[in-house]
C-alpha cells in the first residue's frame, strides 16, 4: 500500500515504530480459518485502546493497537483494509491491514480539520469518506480520500453543521448524512458552543458532485441527529440526542420515506422518556422489517417495526452501545461498556441468552460493524 507522507505518517518512523517504543504490543495474527464477523473499537482496563474483531461467537480474534480512542470501524469492500475513525475531535485516523491486523498508517486530517467520528468506503473500495470538521470556517464537511494513498481528492459540504454517522443509499451514489447541527471547537472539546441556534438536519447528497439532492431538519431543533441506517427501498431511520431540558420529552427516532419529510415514530410517552434523551447505535434487517436502536444512558435497547412505525419494546441492557444486523443468524447483535455481546432473535425480538459472551477488561466503544 503506497502511503503519502503529505498525509500519513509511515508505519516504519514515526507511526508503527513510535507506537512499539511506547510499549503498544502488537497481536499475533489468528489462524486462517478464524473468521472475522464484527469489529469494534475498545477500550481495556488498563487505559489502552484497541481495534478488536471478534468471530460470529464473540469470542475475539484479533486485537490491533490504536494510538488514541476509536469511535467506527470501517471495512473496506474487499476485506483488505480497516479504518479507524476516532472520536471527536481527532485529528488522526488509523489504518489497519486485516491481512496481517497489524497497524499499517496514520491518517491525518488537514489543518484545521479534525474527524466526527464516522466514515463509509464507496462501494467499489476505491475511495473513503469521512465527516470532518471545518471548526475555523463552523461547517461541516465530507472529505474522500484516495484509499490506496489516503490523499483528499475532493471535499464538500454535509449541508449542515457536526456531520456524525454517514450512509449509502441503495444506488451506492448518494449519501444519507446526519448534521448533528452541534458546533465545536478543538480548544473546548466537549463543550457545545450553538445550542440555542442549532439546526440538525438529515442530507442527501450526490457523492461524485457534492450536489445537495434533498435536506430535511430534525423534528426539533434541540434534537441532534446523530445516527442513522438506510433500508433497502432507500427509507432512511435517524436516531437523535435531545439537547434540551431533563423535563422536556423529545421524539427520538423517526423516518424519512419522502422527500422533504421526516417521521416520528409513534412510541408511548412513558417509553420515550425511559430512552432519556440520548441514542448510541441504530441497525435494521434489510428488509426493514424491525430495526434496534440503542440507549446507554438510559441502560436499554430499544426495538421499532418500521412498517407500522411504531415502538416495538425494550429490553434492560447495561451500558448498550453498538449494535449490527447478523444476516446469517438473522440476529441483532449489541455490544455494551462492560464487554458483553448479546445478541436478540430479529424476528420475535427476544434475547437469546445462550448467545451471550463477553470479554473480561475491555469496555465496547458506541459502534459495532459487520465485517
Amino acid at each position: 500500500m503506497a502511503l503519502s507522507r503529505r498525509r500519513v505518517l509511515a508505519a516504519g518512523g514515526s507511526g508503527l515504530g513510535a507506537l512499539c517504543a511506547k510499549g503498544f504490543a502488537l497481536p499475533v495474527a489468528p489462524p486462517a480459518d478464524a473468521a472475522c464477523s464484527f469489529l469494534s473499537a475498545a477500550t481495556s482496563a488498563d487505559g489502552r485502546h484497541w481495534a478488536v474483531g471478534l468471530d460470529a461467537a464473540g469470542r475475539e480474534r484479533f486485537r490491533a493497537p490504536l494510538p488514541m480512542r476509536g469511535h467506527q470501524m470501517v471495512a473496506q469492500a474487499d476485506g483488505a483494509l480497516l479504518f479507524a475513525v476516532p472520536r471527536r475531535p481527532g485529528t488522526k485516523g488509523f489504518v489497519i491491514d486485516l491481512a496481517t491486523h497489524r497497524l499499517a498508517a496514520v491518517c491525518a486530517a488537514a489543518p484545521g480539520r479534525h474527524f466526527l467520528g464516522h466514515g463509509v468506503f464507496s462501494v467499489d473500495g476505491a475511495h473513503l469518506f469521512t465527516t470532518e470538521n471545518d471548526y475555523g470556517a463552523g461547517r461541516g464537511l465530507i472529505a474522500v480520500r484516495e484509499a490506496r494513498t489516503l490523499e483528499i481528492v475532493h471535499e464538500f459540504s454535509s449541508g449542515g453543521i457536526g456531520p456524525h454517522e454517514l450512509a449509502w443509499m441503495s444506488d451506492g451514489r448518494t449519501l444519507a448524512v446526519a448534521n448533528g447541527g452541534i458546533l465545536t471547537h478543538p480548544s473546548q472539546p466537549r463543550k457545545k458552543l450553538n445550542l440555542g441556534s442549532m439546526r440538525p438536519n438529515l442530507s442527501l447528497i450526490d457523492a461524485a458532485s457534492g450536489r445537495l439532492l434533498d435536506q430535511v431538519q430534525a423534528l426539533n431543533h434541540l434534537a441532534s441527529i446523530r445516527h442513522l441506517a438506510v433500508t433497502g427501498n432507500d427509507e432512511v431511520l435517524v436516531a437523535m440526542q435531545y439537547e434540551g431540558p431533563p423535563s422536556e420529552d423529545a421524539h427520538l427516532v423517526a423516518a424519512y420515506r419522502n422527500r422533504g419529510v421526516l417521521e416520528p415514530l409513534s412510541v408511548p410517552l412513558d417509553r420515550q422518556r425511559n430512552m432519556k434523551h440520548y441514542t448510541a447505535s441504530i441497525a435494521l434487517d434489510p428488509a426493514a422489517g424491525h430495526a434496534i436502536v440503542t440507549c446507554p444512558r438510559a441502560n436499554l435497547v430499544t426495538f421499532w417495526n418500521l412498517a407500522t412505525g411504531c415502538y416495538a419494546g425494550q429490553h434492560r441492557f447495561r451500558d448498550a452501545g453498538g449494535t449490527a444486523f447478523d444476516a446469517g443468524a438473522q440476529e441483532f447483535v449489541v455490544s455494551n461498556g462492560h464487554g458483553a455481546i448479546a445478541r436478540f432473535d430479529a424476528r420475535t425480538l427476544e434475547l437469546r441468552r445462550a448467545s451471550m459472551a463477553r470479554i473480561p477488561n475491555l469496555r465496547w466503544d458506541n459502534h459495532l460493524t459487520a465485517a
